[in-house]
């Protein structure tokens, strides 16, 4: 069990009863599934099978369903769940701010976006570059494709020798970026890393894009949940 677990586990499932209620969506649980009140009924998503999961997480046992895309949500009608949990998935995604945007496309008016997102102040991030509002900007303009080769850069230079104490000269360095960055898909990393002030600001700006409410903040060991609820559409006038 990893350290903190406990008090994770206490604070998700005190969310959950707070604030989750109908049926939803969780992209990306793995072996780690949010906990949900009695009568909540979730899907579990993801864009890989049951056999890639065990395999990703070292587990038997995986929260598996659809293929749900957590960056597009491409399969699911607008306005259809209730809900949607998304745990440590967010720095996964090349345009987060395009994910939340999605997301919000599928969720009713007045529910819930659950997002957890960990705090590079006590992963295997803290060494590098924190991401910008400036930069997750880009992002949403060209889906991350100009920002992939330098996510690809500050894993092998920041966070690789964190993982291994080993460390690559800038030429392999540069190597192995262009390469992953070609082949992107098949090479899992943070593209992104935040503190809890730098995600929020991140929020403020997609809050400029599709209306919601940040309805609270927990932060809890190594992560931040933030609870954010839709708001109708009519109130982006007056939020501008």
């Amino acid at each position: 069990m990893e350290e903190g677990e406990p008090e994770v586990q206490l604070a998700r499932r005190k969310i959950g009863e707070r604030f989750i209620e109908g049926r939803g969506i969780e992209v990306g649980a793995g072996s780690r599934p949010f906990s949900l009140p009695a009568g909540a009924e979730v899907l579990h998503g993801d864009i890989r099978d049951k056999a890639s999961l065990q395999k990703y997480f070292s587990a038997a046992e995986v929260a598996t369903g659809s293929c749900i895309d957590a960056q597009t949500f491409a399969s699911l009608p607008d306005s259809s769940v209730d809900f949607i949990i998304s745990a440590h998935v967010i720095e996964h995604l090349r345009d987060p701010i395009g994910a939340i945007v999605s997301g919000f496309r599928v969720l009713r008016p007045l529910k819930i976006y659950l997002l957890v997102v960990p705090d590079m102040r006590f992963t295997f991030d803290r060494n590098r570059p924190e991401t910008t509002v400036e930069h997750v900007m880009r992002d949403f303009a060209d889906g991350g494709e100009n920002s992939c080769y330098q996510a690809y850069q500050e894993h092998l230079r920041f966070v690789h020798p964190y993982l291994t104490g080993k460390n690559y000269d800038e030429a392999e360095i540069d190597r192995q970026s262009r390469e992953c960055a070609r082949r992107w898909r098949e090479f899992d990393i943070h593209f992104h890393a935040w503190t809890r002030p730098g995600f929020e600001a991140l929020l403020k700006a997609a809050a400029q894009l599709v209306p919601f409410h940040i309805e609270e903040i927990v932060s809890v060991a190594n992560e931040n949940i933030f609870v954010l609820r839709k708001l109708p559409a009519a109130a982006r006038a007056q939020l501008a």
